[in-house]
């Protein structure tokens, strides 16, 4: 069992809780429950609805779609990254499938506390919101890397085509 104050480290430590004011994070500390998950365990399951998201205290965890041609890996989340927040902002099913790739420890946070932490503690929203645009924009550049690179290799094919085509 962790001490209030590893709880409070550990959320501190974490993006999404790092700019949120002590009393904020002493509220938060409140609703941390400890789970631990074997290697290979999945957490969660893409299309299930969610009620609590994750943090890293150790382990690994993939982030991953099941796609017709196999799994696809989103993300890898380590030692205080965190995962499933979108299940505690909204009421629609999950994203992507979450399994630990080794032993793992987490913190979980259930939604129905973190509103009640956040209607005694706006702050934390303001916090969290500035944590989503982060990773939206992240997101938002990636997109565009994928974007580039698909016109890429389509200039690249339609220049082979052409070239092809002219060629006795």
């Amino acid at each position: 069992m962790l001490s209030f104050m590893e709880i409070i480290l550990a959320l501190k430590s974490t993006p999404m809780f790092q700019r949120v004011p002590g009393e904020g994070l002493k509220r938060l500390s409140d609703f941390v429950q400890e789970k631990t998950v074997r290697a290979g365990e999945v957490i969660f399951r893409e299309d299930e609805l969610g009620e609590e998201m994750y943090i890293v205290r150790s382990g690994r965890v993939s982030i991953h779609q099941d796609v017709k041609e196999g799994r696809v890996s989103l993300l890898v989340v380590e030692l205080g990254g965190y995962f499933g927040e979108m299940a505690i902002i909204d009421d629609l099913p999950r994203s992507a499938s979450a399994t630990a790739e080794v032993d793992t420890s987490l913190f979980v946070l259930h939604k129905t506390d973190f509103r009640s932490a956040v209607q005694d503690y706006p702050d934390i929203a303001f916090e969290i919101l500035r944590e989503f645009s982060r990773r939206l924009r992240l997101a938002d550049r990636r997109h565009r890397e994928l974007m580039d690179e698909a016109n890429a290799v389509s200039t690249i094919r339609a220049t082979e085509d052409r070239s092809g085509k002219s060629q006795p």
